[in-house]
């Protein structure tokens, strides 16, 4: 679910915002500020949906969980993915910035399980 849903998102992103050569510019925050306050809500939210029904829960139970843990996760999130990203955008040749994400995601699924399971 991840690594399809970044390789394409990383082409449009970078095609609307063209990556620069150096790390600390305007462009490199925008990104950054677009991946993490547009793209990860959206994405998160698919997570819960899609791990919900993975786990055969009904679409009331997700809408729980997600009022529940939505926040929680997303603080959680930024914790973690504004540092990775801001080193994704500002370090990562274009055509390893997936591959920088998958290590990062190996991590954070770990986290993610450990939120959404708590209960």
């Amino acid at each position: 679910l991840q690594a399809p849903w970044n390789h394409y998102y990383y082409l449009i992103l970078d095609g609307a915002l063209p990556p620069t050569r150096e790390p600390w510019t305007r462009r490199t925050f925008l990104k950054v500020f677009i991946d993490q306050f547009v793209q990860a809500p959206i994405f998160t939210l698919l997570i819960f949906v899609f791990l919900g029904a993975l786990q055969g829960k009904s679409l009331s139970e997700i809408e729980v969980q997600i009022d529940d843990e939505y926040v929680t996760t997303m603080l959680a999130n930024w914790k973690l993915w504004v540092p990775a990203t801001i080193v994704n955008i500002a370090f990562v040749p274009p055509i390893f910035r997936v591959l920088y994400l998958n290590v990062v995601f190996f991590f954070w699924s770990i986290i993610l399980s450990l939120i959404l399971n708590s209960s």
